[in-house]
């Protein structure tokens, strides 16, 4: 009894249970159907007594053999980033101790709602001291996930038992918003559109021009660039010297309020518009602009100052990859001392949020009436497939026709807010799939537009 014990003490046995396997629970049935058959020939106690000393005989045998196991282990080896919506591929490395040769099954503890291709992995060892299992994980939505064990079970040599183990193997992982504009944008797929469609790449928006220095006035010098106070102050004409301006100034608003996580197609509108707007980001850096970030919902959630340069760009994945909608209302005028404080030359403002929002919030006109003085605002808002279906459809009757006049009267409200804001604003309502493309197409264009 004493050296059973101790058997069980290895380090092979630690952290494991033992379960019967599906041959011994087959033996078991067939000898109660034995047993059976001896007690109606009048042999019953005989028949148990031999077929159940049998079993536990082997069972015994079996366990004794489990000594001579190797020890297993298992590492699993995965990117730390992954990808919304993206097979991200995960590696479980199985090794043993010693060469052995038996079946055995696999399971990792992905996180939760992550959809794989294979849950379970059987695994043949051919005298063999190390096993590689490949699958794929999809994830759901962004934000940190936690893998955490593996789970080995492991049939005995004679097929009677199955060890289990559980391997731990917590690991974090953080799942970013789908980065497919950015690397188009890397890859220069915007670039090279805008040349076959014979769209010139502007340098910058605005006045496209950065105070430099002041000299004595020349004949040829425009008269507006004549410097009044210096010219006081020295007694002669002077005239302001103006640089090209490097890297004008983006800003970023990312509406994260209860509105923006309306889930259509198995995305919120804040996933797509995080996608269109790290997409937004990455061309604006990438043509040497300053690009800052501001995530907000009834309060500020995340700020990201004026950085430039692609490296600008990593630090803005990691400041809203994790964000998630709020069940709250947005409140846009508080954002504004924000973007003032650190906005001083003239900007690109780009607004992403819901449709509603643009015409029904009471502190949406106060921010853009306030930002298009000095600034040029865009704002980014995505239509809504089914009100676009309810739209098309045709109507039969009194309740079709009453949801048909709704939206008519959504969107003639909507309109008409935008025109009261003048020519500073652009307004963008596309189809979600085609959100990313007509943001930064449009901030060619602006771009573009103010170069001519």
């Amino acid at each position: 009894m004493t050296s059973w014990m101790k058997s069980f003490n290895l380090p092979w046995f630690r952290a494991k249970s033992i379960l019967p396997s599906s041959q011994l629970i087959f033996i078991l049935f067939l000898s109660v159907l034995v047993t059976a058959v001896g007690a109606w020939w009048g042999w019953g106690w005989l028949f148990f007594s031999i077929c159940n000393g049998v079993i536990i005989g082997l069972v015994v045998i079996d366990g004794f053999l489990l000594r001579q196991f190797p020890v297993f282990t298992a590492t699993r080896q995965a990117e730390s980033l992954f990808e919304l919506g993206e097979e991200n591929p995960v590696i479980l490395l199985l090794q043993s101790s010693f060469p052995i040769s038996v079946r055995s099954w696999v399971r990792d503890d992905y996180p939760h709602g992550f959809q794989v291709n294979n849950y379970t992995f059987e695994l043949a060892w051919k005298n063999e001291t190390q096993k590689t299992v490949r699958y794929h994980a999809q994830p759901h939505r962004r934000g940190r996930h936690q893998f955490r064990d593996i789970h080995l079970r492991v049939e005995s040599r004679l097929k009677l038992l199955l060890v289990q183990q559980t391997i731990p193997a917590p690991a974090e992982v953080k799942v970013y918003p789908r980065l497919e504009s950015v690397r188009k944008v890397r890859q220069g797929f915007y670039r090279r559109q805008s040349m076959s469609d014979g769209t010139p790449i502007a340098r910058a928006f605005g006045a496209g021009r950065e105070f430099s220095h002041i000299r004595e006035y020349l004949p040829d010098d425009d008269p507006r660039n004549i410097n009044w106070s210096g010219t006081a102050r020295q007694g002669k004409l002077v005239s302001n010297v103006y640089q090209p301006e490097v890297g004008q100034q983006v800003a970023i608003l990312l509406d994260c309020g209860r509105m923006m996580g309306v889930q259509n197609e198995g995305q919120s509108q804040l996933d797509r518009s995080l996608e269109a707007a790290l997409g937004f980001a990455a061309i604006a850096l990438q043509r040497g602009d300053r690009v800052s970030f501001l995530a907000f919902s009834n309060k500020i959630l995340r700020w990201v100052p004026l950085g430039r340069g692609m490296d600008h760009l990593q630090h803005l994945i990691e400041a809203c990859f994790d964000l998630e909608p709020g069940y709250v209302e947005s409140d846009y005028l508080q954002i504004w001392e924000m973007i003032s404080a650190h906005h001083k030359h003239k900007t690109l403002i780009t607004l992403f949020t819901d449709a509603a929002n643009l015409a029904f919030s009471e502190t949406m006109s106060p921010l853009i009436g306030r930002a298009k003085k000095k600034h040029l605002v865009m704002t980014v808002s995505m239509q809504d497939p089914r009100m676009k279906k309810l739209w098309e459809q045709s109507y039969h009757n009194e309740e079709e026709i009453y949801k048909r006049l709704v939206i008519e009267q959504l969107q003639s409200e909507r309109q008409q807010t935008l025109r009261q804001w003048g020519k500073k604003v652009v307004a963008l309502d596309v189809e979600p799939e085609k959100l990313a493309s007509a943001v930064i197409y449009s901030y060619l264009e602006i771009r573009n537009r103010a170069e001519r």
